[in-house]
């Protein structure tokens, strides 16, 4: 459409250059060229102008990080600025918000005008549904020439990073109870090393005490490594959030990712309260399973920036739950207490949570479900869960809609 126009406005403007040589060729002298001449020259200076414009056009925004809860609403503002001394008549800014997928949510054009060493301010509120990271600005600028022929449109400008974190939900709306962990003692054998009892080291993850960290083997491994104290394996737990899924549809997908992320940190933070020593394992963006200590506010927006957007479950390189509790049993610092949160079910799965109990552990399982199941499917999905009631291995399902 915006092609067709400039089609019409070049062809209309030919024919007025063609009709004012007519003079010219009735008037033998060169004052028949002067119509011809003073709207060429007007033509050049009209696009002299667009370039001068376009040289001095800035953007500016009053906030350039900001990061709320999910479900706050937020008010971008920014301003784009003409720094020249040229009036621009005519612009049309393409303002943006990203979407939970790092795509465009949608793109609305605004038209406006912009005077001559000033500029013009734009707010609009967005309301942030879904945890993660985006982004909200100008896509793109559009701005004409005073005739109105000519238009340069120049990339835009981010504007405003927006980092939404979980909301932790209350203990009554999550089922933890103190019965639920076990009390089992420490699974190896302690052993003393500068004057500290410790079951083994792992990697530092984020949270953890400097207190802790064994300094003679991270000076040998180049990397801090953090004692495992024979007390922490009386009560402790690790809290995995599985991220990939049974493939639901694509606009289910975001409900799905905060319900998991907000069960995983809301028993978290219910260990917390407890003074349970307590750790978190995930997939990260990059496949690699990472784990870390949150302990709230920044250690969340961190944590929200290693997330990846949810899996679909086709990613054979991305570990999936059962990757991710297979790997951690291996592991000598593995935990009494172990929490999975996932909206995907295999055989696979199932098979390493009993492993888990066969070796006196303590293994427990959200259920994260889509909201749109209907009878038969629940049944379906539900299935899987009599194997572990053989096994008295505890489960509670919870719903993907009774968190949106």
């Amino acid at each position: 459409m915006l092609i067709n126009k400039f089609i019409v406005k070049t062809i209309a403007w030919l024919i007025v250059l063609m009709a004012s040589l007519f003079p010219a060729r009735y008037i033998n002298s060169v004052y028949g060229y002067l119509p011809f001449l003073g709207l060429l020259s007007l033509l050049l200076l009209s696009v002299l102008s667009l370039l001068l414009i376009r040289a001095g056009i800035h953007f500016e925004a009053e906030d350039s990080y900001v990061v709320c809860q999910r479900g706050e609403t937020v008010n971008v503002t920014l301003k784009i600025v003409n720094g020249s001394f040229l009036i621009c008549p005519q612009a049309r800014a393409y303002l943006y918000v990203s979407d939970f997928f790092g795509g465009d949510d949608s793109v609305s054009p605004a038209a406006f005008t912009m005077p001559a060493k000033g500029g013009s301010d734009f707010s609009f509120a967005i309301k942030m549904n879904h945890i993660g990271m985006y982004s909200a600005g100008v896509k793109a600028l559009q701005i004409y020439d005073i005739l109105g022929i000519f238009s340069i449109t120049m990339p835009g400008c981010g504007g405003i990073a927006i980092t939404v974190l979980p909301r932790i939900l209350p203990a009554d709306e999550i089922e933890f109870k103190d019965e639920m962990l076990s009390e089992s003692h420490s699974l190896q054998k302690s052993t003393v090393s500068d004057g500290f009892d410790y079951t083994g080291v792992r990697e530092y993850a984020l949270g953890d005490s400097i207190k802790r960290i064994h300094w003679k083997l991270s000076a040998h491994f180049k990397d801090y490594m953090t004692k495992i104290t024979e007390t922490s394996h009386k009560n402790d737990l690790v809290v995995v959030i599985d991220l990939q899924t049974a493939s639901p549809p694509r606009d289910m997908l975001p409900g799905i990712y905060d319900c998991l992320v907000e069960t995983g940190l809301s028993l978290i933070e219910q260990a917390m309260s407890r003074d349970v020593e307590y750790s978190l394992l995930f997939a990260g963006q990059n496949g690699e399973i990472a784990r870390a200590v949150p302990r709230g506010g920044q250690d969340y927006e961190n944590l929200v920036g290693r997330l990846p957007v949810v899996y679909d479950g086709c990613g054979a390189d991305i570990p999936d739950g059962a990757d991710i509790l297979e790997n951690e049993s291996h592991l000598g610092n593995r935990s009494a207490n172990i929490i999975l949160c996932t909206s995907r079910i295999t055989d696979h799965l199932v098979r390493e949570l009993i492993n888990i109990k066969q070796n006196k552990r303590n293994p427990m399982l959200y259920y994260v479900m889509k909201p749109d199941a209907n009878r038969r499917e629940m049944e379906e999905l539900k299935a899987p869960l009599k194997t572990l009631e053989d096994y008295d291995i505890l489960y509670h399902i919870v719903t993907a809609e009774a968190m949106a």
